[in-house]
């Protein structure tokens, strides 16, 4: 009997370090507002959540409770994207903060190419916010698409490049504003990292000029946390937003 108990468990030890090793590779959304090329792996679920606090100096405060997004790899090179946010907001004067729910985001990011040399890799992502879904005062009067092209590159085995160009539009106005993004990282040790970025919103109003630095760690082959701060480039000591985050491979 004692035998056979040591054996049973010598077997679901075996099993469990061979699903260990089967574990795709997570692939985090986020921290940062630039994307990769890279797809959630075949049939598979991660969850990208992130909590954050902006201020700036004319009194308006946001808390996010939550900034969800699920993504399920559809095909090895496609995933489909559903998510929303979860915002208390205070605008100077006010007593109380107020209680919104963003637009639902719906959409797909597809791996078009795989980088190989000088080459990048290559990735398209569509969205659209609906005007239906969330908060009423929240919520765009129209359907709201937006569009990017992606891409990346590994630069040896410690560094990568990441930078992205696209449109989107705000579901009030037919006039799109363009979204520009470059952000470097560098991979401390296996499992910590961290990165700079700059992006951008340029329109017929005018441009708004942001940046981000931020740390991640992952713990595991399932798990990232993260943590960051943006500025407003142009409006320096006016602005400010601090948050952190966990990806979560579900499945």
């Amino acid at each position: 009997m004692k035998n056979a108990l040591v054996l049973f468990v010598a077997v679901m030890l075996a099993n469990l370090c061979h699903a260990q090793d089967e574990l795709p590779a997570l692939v985090p959304d986020r921290p940062g507002m630039s994307w990769g090329a890279e797809v959630t792996p075949h049939h598979k679920v991660i969850w990208d959540n992130g909590f954050g606090y902006e201020k700036s100096t004319d009194g308006a405060k946001t808390i996010k409770l939550s900034s969800a997004m699920f993504r399920y790899g559809l095909f090895e090179n496609m995933e489909l994207r559903v998510g929303s946010e979860f915002l208390l907001n205070k605008e100077d004067g006010t007593q109380k903060p107020t209680f919104g729910i963003a637009p639902l985001a719906i959409g797909a990011k597809i791996k078009l190419y795989e980088g190989s040399g000088i080459l990048p890799s290559v990735g398209v992502l569509a969205e659209f916010r609906s005007p239906h879904v969330g908060t009423k005062d929240q919520l765009p009067s129209y359907l709201a698409p937006s569009a990017y092209l992606l891409f990346e590159h590994s630069i040896g085995e410690r560094f990568w490049l990441c930078y992205n160009a696209g449109l989107e539009w705000d579901g009030e106005t037919a006039e799109p504003t363009t979204f520009l993004a470059l952000a470097i990282g560098c991979n401390i040790t296996e499992g910590l990292g961290t990165y700079i970025e700059s992006y951008n919103y340029l329109n017929a109003e005018g441009s708004q000029h942001m940046a981000e630095i931020g740390f991640t760690w992952l713990v595991s082959r399932r798990v990232q946390l993260d943590i960051e701060t943006d500025l407003d480039l142009l409006n320096l000591g006016k602005y400010y937003s601090v948050g952190c985050g966990v990806s979560w491979l579900i499945n």
